[in-house]
């Protein structure tokens, strides 16, 4: 993660000497407005000559305010954190998002954990940002707590695009309809995954086409279809036609996402590589016949070859 200094929790702060720039907020996507954050938080920062600090949480708020409800993952804390040092920010604070963190009020957040915990001279937020006990502070609150204690709130305006705000219920959004470009556009870089390469039943290699099949944990996936992207496995990126699916030609089964990496021949199971998605190119249904199927998975590896270029990988931590 390049220069980023990282702590885990507050105690793991304790020792070091107080008064930064603090970047709040959860951060999942790292996407175009969060950029907003980070850029409008380094400049206060080389201004105050004080260290720039994100400030964020191990997993996403509503695991454990509404659990039954809580969003797919856009981007593991790896990732989030790897993009965010790339920007120039110095450290980073994951607080633990429990019972505790959740339960106390805006007042207690502010007093304890800003102030004695990090001794923050700025805190810089989107406008949007909600704190404390059942996200009842706000960003006026902030600045009232602020006034108060002794640091200072930087309210960064939401990123638009569209005409409608940026944000990573939109990009949530756009990836269930099957919509990359847009959310490739709300992100600033293609929606990306990561996973390990598991064995699956062999079809692709049959028909022609081998795939590698993979295991992304809670990564949230475009809609089922078919999409033209990239990989990139051990330095090498390259073209990708990705299926994500459940296979309907051969019956029905669990939704997989299978990719075709073309130009890979090595073996790659137990590895891990990353897929990214640049457009969507049809929705999956069954064909007749292995015959049918195969030709349009060729034209499908075509287009995904004409939709890839290596600049498309811009902006993914590789």
């Amino acid at each position: 993660m390049g220069g980023l200094r990282r702590f885990d929790g507050l105690q793991s702060i304790a020792s070091r000497t107080p008064g930064c720039v603090a970047a709040i907020g959860n951060f999942d996507g790292v996407h175009v407005g969060h950029q907003d954050v980070f850029s409008a938080a380094i400049g206060r920062s080389l201004d105050m000559g004080r260290p720039c600090m994100v400030v964020t949480f191990d997993v996403h708020p509503a695991l454990h305010l509404r659990p039954g409800e809580a969003p797919g993952v856009i981007m593991t804390l790896k990732d989030r954190l790897t993009i965010i040092a790339g920007m120039g920010v110095n450290e980073a604070l994951v607080l633990p998002f429990d019972r505790d963190l959740a339960s106390r009020s805006p007042e207690d957040f502010s007093r304890e954990v800003l102030v004695k915990g990090l001794g923050a001279r700025q805190v810089v937020a989107g406008e949007g940002w909600r704190f404390g006990r059942d996200r009842s502070g706000d960003m006026d609150r902030l600045a009232e707590l602020g006034r108060d204690l002794g640091f200072g709130v930087t309210k960064v305006p939401a990123a638009a695009y569209g005409g409608l705000p940026v944000s990573s219920t939109r990009i949530r959004g756009a990836l269930d309809r099957g919509d990359v470009n847009l959310a490739r556009n709300l992100l600033g870089r293609p929606h990306f995954v990561r996973g390990s390469v598991a064995r699956g039943e062999g079809r692709g290699r049959e028909l022609g086409y081998p795939t590698v099949n993979l295991e992304c944990g809670d990564l949230l996936l475009p809609s089922r279809g078919v999409y033209a992207g990239g990989f990139s496995f051990e330095g090498h990126v390259g073209p990708a036609a990705v299926n994500i699916g459940r296979r309907p030609t051969f019956g029905s089964g669990p939704t997989t996402i299978e990719a075709h990496l073309s130009g890979m021949e090595e073996n790659l199971y137990g590895k891990e590589i990353t897929v990214f998605f640049l457009a969507r190119l049809r929705d999956e249904h069954p064909f007749p016949d292995r015959e049918t199927l195969k030709a349009q998975i060729g034209r499908d590896v075509e287009r995904s070859k004409q939709s890839f270029s290596p600049s498309a990988a811009r902006g993914i931590p590789l």
